[in-house]
């Protein structure tokens, strides 16, 4: 065999492992973007969905004291109706009847 049949040859197979090699890491690279990219699109969708979560959570919130503060005024309200009634009661001689929450049946 010619001298430069061999180096030629030679020259061949190590142009071809790199082609091998870099064909391999281009694709690894495009592999590594795309779950990159995907990652990044779930934590996108999840921050979406955390920011939905948290408002209705809020909006709850909300309403619920919202709904508090209306029963206290009404409790409040009610507490000073029972304390004139009572009054009333006393002022025309009557004794009111107490009564704890252990009595009732």
């Amino acid at each position: 065999m010619d001298t430069a049949v061999i180096v030629a040859a030679i020259g061949a197979l190590a142009s071809i492992a790199a082609a091998y090699f870099t064909a391999r890491a281009a694709t690894r690279a495009s592999q590594t973007r795309a779950d990159g990219d995907e990652r990044a699109s779930v934590r996108q969708i999840e921050a979406g969905a955390y920011e939905r979560a948290r408002q209705v959570y809020e909006g709850a919130l909300s309403r619920m004291q919202t709904e508090i503060d209306r029963q206290a005024k009404q409790i409040d309200t009610l507490q000073r109706q029972v304390a004139r009634l009572s009054k009333q009661v006393r002022d025309v001689g009557l004794v009111p009847v107490s009564s704890s929450e252990e009595d009732d049946p």
